[in-house]
């Protein structure tokens, strides 16, 4: 299957599809992309951006280029939803790692709930008390 790229003068047209990727990833990839090429993001539908590559360097295949920036979106996508699947268990390993380190810091964390629900506690009783007691009638 050959991919078909939309040429003008010096730039090719690369059409992502945001159903497919994120906005973040072309972004990303686009960033990737500053060194060796122009990049301009244009909207082109409600779902559908593109991305217009210029080498900048003349000697460099510009069908080449957008197949490499089609590559980088993948790999940009990856990274994005890989983050996303794996953040609670970073985050889990990041703090194990910082409690382990420092022993301390887990004791300052425990004060801090206990003083966090006795405060709590106590608005809880203040709500209470604040709140007339009604005599229940019973009918004999």
């Amino acid at each position: 299957m050959k991919a078909q790229f939309e040429k003008a003068n010096d730039w090719i047209k690369v059409a992502v599809d945001l159903k497919v990727y994120p906005l973040q990833s072309v972004h990303s990839a686009g960033y990737a992309f500053m060194d060796r090429a122009h990049v301009r993001l244009e909207e082109e539908k409600k779902d559908l951006v593109a991305a217009w590559l210029k080498p900048k360097s003349k000697d460099q295949d510009i069908e080449k280029l957008a197949l490499e920036f089609c590559d980088e979106l993948l790999n940009y996508a990856h990274y994005f939803s890989s983050l996303k699947t794996n953040a609670d268990n970073m985050k889990t390993l990041l703090q194990r790692a910082l409690f382990s380190a420092s022993p301390s810091i887990v004791k300052e964390a425990e004060e801090k709930e206990i003083e966090n629900l006795i405060k709590e506690l106590e608005a809880e009783d203040k709500q209470g008390a604040a709140k007339p007691k009604t005599a229940s009638r019973h009918k004999k």
